[in-house]
């Protein structure tokens, strides 16, 4: 059973990943864009799922590098060890500073693409390992 604690980090990860696409997807004025908000809402997204992992299997995750709670939560499950995932994570790691103005590497369509491509993969696997099915979201 999914605790109302867990429940409320996926609730979050879940809200993170809708402004990702809803910006993503907006119609006024794409060329301009946040790029770098939605790059640090996808890796939000991620860091969410992976904690709510951790909350559901009674451990705690501590800090924003996905690849370090990966790892964490492979201690739970080995189907975290996984390439894909380790891909997936090494990406959008990067973007956890990404919403400050010293943030000096520039992002563009191509590559929020790819993050949130790897958000939404990140948020299905996790919420499989946790035995949700899409009518949980719904």
């Amino acid at each position: 059973m999914i605790s109302d604690y867990c429940k409320s980090w996926i609730q979050y990860a879940r809200n993170d990943l809708s402004v990702a696409i809803r910006e993503m997807e907006r119609t006024t004025n794409p060329r301009q864009r946040p790029f770098e908000i939605i790059l640090y809402h996808c890796q939000q997204s991620a860091e969410k799922m992976l904690k709510a992992f951790l909350v559901h299997n009674g451990d705690t995750g501590w800090g924003h590098d996905l690849e370090t709670l990966r790892l964490q939560c492979a201690t739970h499950d080995v189907s975290f060890n996984s390439a894909r995932h380790a891909r997936h994570c090494a990406f959008l790691t990067a973007f956890s500073t990404v919403r400050y103005p010293d943030y000096t590497v520039s992002v563009n369509a191509g590559d929020a693409t790819r993050g949130l491509n790897s958000a939404k993969r990140i948020f299905d696997f996790v919420s499989e390992q946790l035995g949700l099915h899409k009518a949980f979201f719904l």
